[in-house]
């Protein structure tokens, strides 16, 4: 997860009991349909989006003008299962508490950027973060009357207009720096319809206005076929405002790394590799600890070109959790890309599987003090991504 996700933790209080991914944000494709393919390898990808992010990889674009364009679409699938007890608190089996599947657009980002000699610039938008959550349930007395359906839906998205500008001091080393104004909405909408109808309906709508200014810097070193990039990244301003009400967020610095290394074989392989750690544990919310942990992630992947000029990716991603270590996250994902002149077109794969124990959370969806729940969830998601050098 992005580091501009680490704002959303304000919204715990309003989401208990709902995956990590709905009180942060799911972070949206940052970089290429490419580096979607090789294990969400941003800071490894050459691209004019992904130049937003990692400022100094602009300087290893073609010359002239290039631009590129990616969007997405995710299946989410969400099984809630009640453990069942006897009188001696033994576990008997399991009922199904609730089963969710939602088809969700996902927008992703067009950026452009020029390089001309030792300078480079890029310029763009990005949906840096994205909020889509469907749930509702039948909701059933201790006889399996039904008395009410539940009704939570939660939207929204951040919006990242970034520029960057790399300069290239030396033919193998450069320089970059860059920043973005991050804006969205988060809204929620929570609904309890009662089958008594002398009972009142519950009926909750919440919009959270976000916004703030992230600030980058990076380096590239260029070894003919090895290429390592670091830079570090740092939210300034950032506040989320409820009702008039406005909370200042205090986030902390992310260091990222990538490297790119091409073999020289008859495939044209290509290995890269990211890596980003973050302290979250100094995430504020006005002046109050967040009570996070440190959190980091990697991501892997290699291509091979394959016969009939087709491009064949493959890759994985590994996400700590600023939370907790049972919401640590694995993403599979896979690929393929085609180069017709100067447009170069790709597609992606991403599979995300995550399971979780809900132990006595009193929040969003309704939950049983006492009760246990087991939580099983999967992202699917495909995108597509098209480029072109001018």
């Amino acid at each position: 997860m992005g580091i501009t996700a680490g704002g959303m933790i304000i919204l715990l209080a309003l989401s208990g009991g709902l995956p990590e991914i709905n009180w942060l944000g799911d972070e949206g494709v940052l970089g290429s349909a490419a580096a979607a393919a090789l294990g969400n390898t941003v800071y490894a990808d050459v691209s004019p989006q992904a130049a937003l992010q990692n400022p100094a990889m602009s300087s290893r674009l073609p010359e002239g003008f290039s631009a590129g364009f990616t969007g997405s679409v995710a299946l989410d699938i969400e099984k809630r299962t009640r453990r069942v007890y006897d009188s001696f608190g033994g576990v008997v089996g399991e009922s199904e508490h609730s089963f969710n599947q939602n088809f969700h657009p996902l927008p992703g980002g067009v950026a452009m950027a020029w390089t001309q000699g030792s300078l480079a610039l890029a310029a763009g938008w990005r949906a840096s973060s994205t909020f889509g959550y469907e749930y509702s349930r039948v909701m059933n007395d201790g006889d399996y009357v039904e008395v009410a359906e539940e009704m939570l839906d939660v939207s929204g998205m951040l919006n990242d207009f970034g520029f960057s500008a790399a300069w290239t001091q030396w033919e193998s080393v450069s320089f970059g720096a860059g920043g973005s104004f991050v804006t969205g909405t988060r809204s929620s909408s929570h609904r309890i319809a009662y089958v008594d109808p002398t009972v009142t309906d519950l009926d909750t709508e919440v919009d959270t206005d976000i916004s703030g200014i992230v600030a980058r810097a990076s380096a590239v070193v260029d070894l003919g076929r090895v290429s390592v990039s670091a830079g570090i990244e740092q939210p300034v301003g950032w506040k989320a405002e409820i009702a008039s009400v406005e909370t200042d967020l205090t986030l902390p610095l992310t260091a990222r790394a990538g490297l790119r290394y091409l073999p020289g074989n008859h495939l044209m392989s290509l290995f890269v590799a990211d890596f980003w750690w973050s302290g979250t544990s100094s995430v504020e919310i006005d002046d109050v600890d967040a009570a996070m942990r440190n959190s980091w992630g990697f991501g892997a992947g290699v291509e091979n070109t394959l016969p009939g000029n087709t491009i064949g990716r493959v890759g994985f991603e590994y996400d700590s959790s600023p939370l907790a270590g049972a919401l640590n996250r694995m993403t599979f994902t896979t690929g393929l890309g085609w180069a017709v002149d100067d447009y170069s077109l790709d597609a992606a794969v991403s599979f995300s599987p995550i399971r979780w124990d809900q132990y006595q959370v009193d929040g969003l969806p309704s939950f049983t003090l006492g009760d246990t729940l087991v939580v099983e969830s999967s992202r699917t998601e495909f995108t597509l991504g098209l480029a072109k050098a001018f």
